[in-house]
């Protein structure tokens, strides 16, 4: 009876190193897919691969509760694990796990490309520089310009090249009406990004102002250049000619304007004072009576209004 007690025992023992044996390097690999606010992703779709074995390539896909399991056979390799959903950008993962392991659990969580965006947004509203044109922005909002120009002026001395924010501090300097400061906000705004079509608007508009007509007309020209369909440029094209009294060389460049935008407030008043020259008494009242539909308190809504009573 004893000696058949020690053959069974043997046998196990034998029998339980066979097990071992086939299980060599393996590993046990388990884990979920989710969105950015925890919940599951069904049916994404998971690859693996290895850099260290290039034939190697498995596919899984998530079930409803967005799990999935694999078994590595070789787990003394690197794996990357990429996983894929619609609607979603693509993330990978490189993962070693322990040989003989199976409690191996990991979480992919996926964003979408509208929150990637976001959270590299609010990265760079923190980075220097940009945290203080954040700050300006919500000043200019405020309408306290005074403290938002400095905050500017903070913000280009942590980043010399932030172009936006001489942007926003010409248009500052030239609301506030100081075309001289405008001008040269323009000019440094320029320096660094030379196709800046607001800083170029603000510097022709600027320039003009000064009498320096040159440069006016150089500036609007690299601007018309580089945006041909604003209403904007027609209009400034429209004002040199309006300047010099010129209503015929003025006319065709109105009338572009507001077929690229009908509701642009500036065309719709200069067209309808110049019908109003012209004696197209009906056409001037129509275009002036639609300035005050889009532009109620604009600059000039006292003169259409007063003008309308004896049309």
């Amino acid at each position: 009876m004893r000696r058949q007690l020690t053959i069974t025992a043997a046998t196990a023992i034998l029998g339980l190193a066979s097990v071992v044996s086939l299980a060599g390097p393996q590993a046990r690999v388990s884990g979920v897919v989710v969105d950015s606010t925890g919940n599951p992703i069904a049916g994404a779709t998971i690859t693996i691969t290895s850099d260290e074995l290039p034939s190697f390539v498995k596919e899984l896909t998530t079930g409803d509760d967005g799990g999935f399991k694999v078994l590595l056979l070789d787990a003394t390799k690197v794996y990357v694990f990429t996983v894929q959903a619609s609607g979603f950008l693509e993330h990978s993962k490189e993962i070693k796990v322990a040989v003989g392991t199976t409690d191996n659990h990991y979480t992919f969580e996926l964003e979408t490309p509208k929150e990637r965006a976001a959270t590299k947004q609010q990265e760079l509203k923190e980075q220097p520089g940009y945290k203080q044109l954040d700050e300006a922005t919500a000043l200019l909002a405020a309408g306290r310009s005074g403290e938002a120009r400095a905050r500017l002026e903070e913000a280009v001395a942590a980043r010399p090249d932030l172009v936006e924010a001489y942007e926003l501090m010409a248009d500052i300097d030239f609301d506030g009406g100081d075309n001289a400061l405008a001008l040269a906000t323009a000019r440094r705004c320029l320096a660094l990004d030379a196709e800046s079509l607001k800083c170029l608007a603000i510097a022709s508009n600027a320039a003009g102002r000064l009498g320096d007509a040159e440069a006016q007309a150089g500036y609007l020209a690299t601007y018309q250049e580089l945006n041909p369909d604003d209403p904007a440029t027609a209009f400034n094209s429209a004002v040199v000619y309006l300047n010099k009294m010129d209503d015929e060389g003025a006319r065709p460049l109105l009338e572009q304007c507001l077929v690229i935008d009908p509701a642009y407030a500036k065309c719709l008043f200069e067209y309808g004072m110049l019908l109003l020259r012209a004696g197209d008494l009906e056409g001037a009242k129509a275009q002036l009576e639609r300035y005050l539909e889009v532009a109620p308190t604009g600059p000039d809504a006292a003169t259409a209004a007063e003008t309308i009573k004896y049309l």
